[in-house]
């Protein structure tokens, strides 16, 4: 999701709350130093308030304020100028609260310490976990199967994006102390309810890989790359096809191997083009073909597959009669 910036109601700002254009005061610099403590909607408790300034009477109308702040500010502007005045101290969460783009792109800031603000995942899990738009228990912060917010149709949708960024945090323990088994449930959520295949495709790596402590389970791992793959995610095809070819958790089956290969290929996929070639070459699941190995080796090659190139040196007499400007491909 294309991460944006604050966002606030066109009359955020009224007559009674315009920005003062000039105070006496220290520099914002040296007041609002650590917004790493803010609160849900402040900077800290330390922040100096609109009782401190000896503000002037020069105002800017609420609508200049309000077009300032959305073209120009970032999340570090609001949490210094939620620090001016007290009714303005919820600045930071209202505006997160306008949209899921909003609440999105402060909850990254926080977590990668951007657009002004220090690094705080521990807030940036709050937010992320509001996100989600699913239920969860609030003790353990593990999402309920299969069960959203409500059951009101109208409710919104669950919100992959943050559930995959909350099961990082739990992999990697961001924010939160790590815990493998709360990364997985979330993962398995941002699949089942938020309908993510690359959560799906990402599980399937952590069981094959054994990655963040998590055991390897080749049947697990078979399992989540076949969802992904049915869910149309082009490298899960191109993995499953390979545990289909080296029965990885599956039954060996070269006919499925090609199959999947097959459909990624279709994609774009240059290795799963290399495969396809290779099936010919061998005759793993087609009869024996050099001149269609060939030419899945030449598709390949064109997208830069270097194993491909190596094949068409191997079948150069074959391939030149069967794919024009083979010569050039391999001598350019």
């Amino acid at each position: 999701m294309t991460v944006s910036g604050p966002s606030l109601p066109p009359l955020y700002f009224g007559e009674q709350q315009c920005l003062p254009v000039e105070r006496t005061a220290a520099s914002p610099s040296a007041i609002f130093e650590n917004t790493a403590e803010m609160d849900v909607g402040a900077v800290n408790n330390q922040s100096r308030q609109t009782d401190d300034f000896d503000v002037l009477n020069n105002v800017m109308p609420a609508e200049v304020v309000h077009q300032c702040l959305v073209a120009y500010a970032n999340w570090g502007d609001l949490a210094k100028l939620a620090c001016v005045q007290r009714r303005w101290k919820n600045l930071l969460s209202d505006s997160a609260a306008q949209d899921t783009a909003a609440a999105w792109s402060l909850a990254q800031a926080l977590l990668q310490g951007t657009s002004g603000l220090q690094a705080n995942p521990t807030l940036a899990i709050q937010y992320l976990l509001k996100l989600s738009n699913i239920g969860f228990d609030d003790e353990k912060r593990i999402p309920l199967e299969e069960r959203s917010i409500n059951n009101d149709v109208d409710s919104p949708a669950p919100f992959s994006p943050a559930m995959r960024e909350i099961a990082n945090c739990f992999l990697t323990g961001t924010g939160v102390t790590q815990d493998s088994e709360k990364g997985l449930a979330w993962l398995k959520a941002s699949h089942l309810q938020g309908k993510d295949n690359d959560a799906a495709y990402e599980l399937a790596q952590i069981y094959e890989h054994g990655y963040h402590e998590t055991p390897i389970d080749v049947y697990a791992a078979f399992a989540w790359f076949a969802k992904a793959a049915e869910g149309g995610h082009v490298e899960a095809m191109n993995e499953l096809a390979l545990c289909y070819e080296l029965g990885c958790g599956v039954e060996q089956n070269d006919q499925k191997a090609l199959d999947w290969y097959m459909r990624a290929a279709c994609l774009g996929h240059a290795t799963a083009k290399y495969s396809v070639g290779e099936a010919y070459e061998e005759a793993r699941g087609v009869p024996q073909s050099d001149e269609e190995a060939c030419i899945w080796y030449y598709k390949a090659a064109l997208d830069g597959d270097e194993d491909s190139r190596q094949a068409l040196v191997r079948l150069i007499d074959i391939a030149r009669i069967v794919c024009p400007g083979v010569g050039q491909l391999l001598n350019g």
